[in-house]
Order: C-alpha cells, then sequence, then structure tokens
C-alpha cells in the first residue's frame, strides 16, 4: 500500500508540527456547545468533520497538533473502487470482487459488514473527496509487482499533504471549528448512557468541558506509546506517527466501548535499522537494493524461513519477518558483490515502481565494497572469509546454517528450489565465493489498526455489540476489519480512513438531528 517515500515523509515530520495558525482553546472560550466533536484532525478525522459539517450540524475538531495531518499526511494513496478516474481508464471491478479477496485472506476473521460497507462506499468516498478539493489519480502500475496480475488498479494516489490541506479548507468552509493544540482527555456521558461531550485541555493548561451530543474517536493508533506496544507483543522498526500514543481509544473503553484487535499492527516493508538506537540506518539507501530481491534471506538461525519471491508484496515479507522475530538477514557472497559492482542486479527491485527506476532493476553499485564496510562498522552487516566465521560473526548456528547454504547451492545449480518453491529465474546467486556477508533486516511497522469494537455504522459498541450512543470510532482506532494483519489490498489502511470516517461523520450528524 505505501510507498519508500511514505515512511521517508516522516522526516518532514517536524514541519507539520510548526506550521499552520495556532487556534488554541482558549480562543473559542464563548463556545462550548457543538453537536458533534471530532477528536483528532487526521485522514478520518478531517473525513468525519467534514461529512458532518456538510449534513448541517455543529462541528468541533480538537487536534493536539499545529495542523491536520497525522499519518494519513504522510501516505501516497488509497483504495477505490468502481471509480470515474477507474472507469476513465476503461477498468471494471465490482465492491463484491475486493471484498471476496479480503474475506478469503482474513479467513473470515473479521467484521464481514464492516468490511463490505468499506468497500461498497470507497468510490463514491473518492468522488466526494476530488468535489471537495482533494487531488487523485491513478498510477500506470500497481505500486507493488506481486499485485500486477490484480486488474484495474485500485490504488488512486494523492499527496496526503495536499489532501488535508483541501479538507482543513473545506472543513471551515463548512462551518467547522478546528481547536489546535488541544488534546481531549475524557468523554463524558449523560446518565442514560449517552455520550454528553468531552473534557479538553489546551497547551496552556486550561481545562474545558465541551458539550456535545456524539463524540467521533479519530485519534489513530498507540504507535508513540511504548508500554502498549510492548503490551501487544509488537515487533519491528516504528515508522508511523509517534505522536499517536492510545489516548484517545482509552477513553472509548472507559466511555464503556469493548476492546477488539488492539494488538493488530499494520506491518509494511523492511528496511536496515542501526542497532542501539533503533533508527534507520543511513547506509539504507545504499544498500536496499539487497532487501528488494529474491536472494537467499535467512532467519537467526541462518535458515530460510520463507520463499523469497514474497519480497514484492510488502505485507508478506513482513509478515514472513514477523513470524521469525522481526528480523532477518540477507546472505551472499563476494561474486555477488562483484556483479552488483558491475551491472545491475539481473531481478527486478521490488520499489521500482515507486522509486522510478530505469528499467525495473538496481544497479550498478561502484561504492558498494565501501558501503559494506561501512555496515560491518554500524553493525548491520556481518562479514566472514569463511562460511563457518560469518556464522559466528553474525551469530548463526553453524551446522544448520552450514547445511541450507549448501542445499541452497544445489537449487540454484539444479534450477530448481526444492524447499519453498522458489522462481527458477531467481535462483541466480549461489554463495559460494568469500567473503561472505550477513545483511539485516527488519520489519517497518506504519501503525497498529485496531483497538475500539466498532459495527459498520462506525458506533462504537460494547462487547455484546450494544452502541454506545453517541460514540463513534474511525480510522486506526476501529477494530474489526482486520483478523491478525494488514491485507494485500492496496491502500486499504487510508481507504478505511476516509471511508470509516465519512460514514461516521454522516451517522453522527443523523444521530444528532433525531435527538433535537
Amino acid at each position: 500500500m505505501k510507498s519508500r517515500s511514505v515512511v521517508k515523509g516522516l522526516l518532514v515530520a517536524v514541519a507539520l508540527l510548526t506550521a499552520g495558525t495556532v487556534c488554541s482553546a482558549a480562543d473559542k472560550a464563548a463556545v462550548t456547545d457543538y453537536d458533534v466533536v471530532v477528536v483528532g484532525g487526521g485522514g478520518s478525522g478531517a473525513c468525519a468533520a467534514l461529512a458532518a459539517a456538510q449534513s448541517g450540524v455543529k462541528v468541533l475538531v480538537v487536534e493536539k497538533e499545529r495542523k491536520l495531518s497525522g499519518s494519513s499526511g504522510l501516505t501516497k494513496g488509497m483504495m477505490g473502487v468502481n471509480t470515474s478516474l477507474q472507469r476513465k481508464h476503461n477498468m471494471k471491478i465490482t465492491p463484491m470482487e475486493v471484498f471476496k479477496q479480503m474475506e478469503s485472506y482474513t479467513h473470515l476473521l473479521f467484521n464481514a459488514r464492516l468490511a463490505r460497507a468499506t468497500v461498497e462506499h470507497s468510490g463514491e468516498t473518492i468522488e466526494w473527496l476530488m468535489d471537495n478539493g482533494v487531488k487523485l489519480w491513478l498510477p500506470v502500475e500497481p505500486q507493488q509487482f506481486a499485485h500486477d496480475a490484480v486488474k484495474p488498479i485500485i490504488y488512486h494516489m494523492w499527496d496526503g499533504q495536499q489532501g488535508l490541506a483541501a479538507l482543513t479548507t473545506a472543513i471551515e468552509k463548512a462551518g467547522g471549528t478546528i481547536m489546535y493544540r488541544t488534546e481531549a482527555t475524557r468523554i463524558n456521558k449523560n446518565a442514560d448512557g449517552s455520550v454528553s461531550g468531552v473534557q479538553v485541555r489546551a497547551q496552556d493548561g486550561t481545562v474545558k468541558t465541551v458539550n456535545a451530543k456524539a463524540v467521533i474517536i479519530a485519534t489513530g493508533g498507540f504507535m508513540g506509546n511504548d508500554e502498549m506496544m510492548k503490551k501487544a507483543g509488537i515487533v519491528g522498526h516504528p515508522m508511523g506517527w509517534l505522536a499517536n500514543d492510545g489516548v484517545g481509544m482509552k477513553m472509548a473503553w472507559e466511555a464503556g466501548a469493548a476492546k477488539y484487535k488492539e494488538n493488530v499492527t499494520e506491518y509494511h516493508g523492511q528496511g536496515i535499522v542501526t542497532k542501539g538506537n533503533n533508527k534507520e540506518s543511513i547506509l539504507m539507501t545504499k544498500l536496499e537494493p539487497f532487501i528488494h530481491i529474491p536472494i537467499l534471506w535467512v532467519d537467526k538461525t541462518g535458515q530460510r524461513y520463507y520463499n523469497e519471491d514474497y519480497v514484492y508484496d510488502n505485507a508478506l515479507v513482513s509478515h514472513a519477518l514477523v513470524s521469525i522475530g522481526g528480523q532477518g538477514f540477507v546472505v551472499f557472497d563476494q561474486a555477488t558483490v562483484d556483479k552488483f559492482k558491475k551491472a545491475k542486479t539481473g531481478m527486478t527491485d521490488s520499489f521500482a515502481n515507486i522509486r522510478n527506476i530505469p528499467g525495473k532493476q538496481s544497479g550498478p553499485i561502484p561504492e558498494l565494497d565501501a558501503y559494506l564496510e561501512a555496515g560491518v562498522k554500524d553493525g548491520v552487516v556481518h562479514k566472514g572469509r569463511t562460511l563457518e566465521e560469518l556464522a559466528a560473526n553474525a551469530g548463526f548456528q553453524k551446522a544448520p546454517f552450514l547445511k541450507q547454504i549448501g542445499a541452497y547451492n544445489g537449487y540454484v545449480k539444479k534450477g530448481e528450489d526444492e524447499q519453498f518453491g522458489k522462481a527458477k529465474e531467481h535462483l541466480m546467486y549461489p554463495v559460494a565465493q568469500g567473503p561472505f556477508y550477513a545483511l539485516e533486516v527488519m520489519t517497518y511497522n506504519l501503525t497498529t489498526i485496531g483497538g475500539v469494537k466498532v459495527n459498520e455504522h462506525l458506533e462504537a459498541v460494547d462487547e455484546n455489540f450494544n452502541p454506545v450512543k453517541g460514540l463513534y470510532a474511525v480510522g486506526n482506532v476501529a477494530g474489526g476489519l482486520y483478523s491478525d494483519s494488514y491485507m494485500t489490498v492496496e491502500g486499504l489502511t487510508m481507504g478505511f480512513a476516509a471511508v470509516s470516517g465519512r460514514l461516521a461523520g454522516l451517522n453522527s450528524a443523523e444521530y444528532v438531528k433525531a435527538r433535537k
């Protein structure tokens, strides 16, 4: 779903936090009564606020940063089915086709009505976004080669920053109010159990009560909460919006909503991470061709753990890494290094479309020897004059590793992977000529994707699916769309953010009008 430019987009996060006009709680001190309060101004929250405001109700967005963005501002596209853009290119697909794909992937361990609503309303949501100034377009090809067989393209690209800026303008035009640098701390309820508003705290410490008939929690996941991440058993390198601390879903739980799928996360992609500070290595851009092609990958024991062809699907390559604890190794020899220094890798780079690589193959890399030596110093590359020495330096179990290398070299020579069935054309590089290398690879974790139990109307519900009256949860807060992992449906997370936000905005407005 997301491109390398998405995760590198995190570098603009500081700029996001220092841009825009600040509107504090004190600036709105005279206004304490609203119909709908949206807590969180990322993609799902912005869509919820706009849909509610356009429905004629009085809307307030409570956003703790200086600008509407969140992780949505870093994304590059979203899922959409049966859109005008697809029809323009004579692409035909139905919501049912995509739903069936989701149904198969999850083994029915999901909220089917929620999933059906998501794909059913995705096309009209794309049109609605474009009507409100958001620019979307179809890429020429799928962003991941594993999806080449999936036609038509359902991934609609956008510039997340332009999209959130357009939604901000549209919200204000529709009469909505945005309260920046302010956090919600509690959901208030009436004696009958229905929502009565929220308590908020401004940056200066001012605390006030905002009355509302409906509250929409759109605070994203809990990537920035180390305690919650550890408790959920989530591994990998965090590449999401670290300002998301789980406070919103905690408020929803305290208000009576049930916990649901709070340990599900979006493992998506992989990278080279420096030990100690857990930061993406500065060598990432130099050595990433090795982690984007299906050569030999092994686990901490030195044995293969999956069919490396799955490197062409960002979700599946990450899931394979998670199955071995989140970290693996790419193993290669000096002959491979010498080839890569002088020529292309001979294999399609999994990020070729995203990075616009000519011919879709990386290379040559003339200074590769120097990069690998820097990697050894950085601790992300292990080197050995012999296979035995490499095993010792990388921490592999010697006997299983040596046996695996012998077997793999046999597969390359024979042109047949008898272990996992890797494609013959990818059995190009034996590991036979020293020195030998093992490059550490870690799964990326983009965001948590669950936490608050909801129904297909995005109403927060208790354990028995009884709605907490007036409370809604959207985007990455809402639990039930996924089973135990992110799906291989390009753009689903951002697509769900937009669809769930819009539907919650419409449904909350209808709820408010019925109570007047």
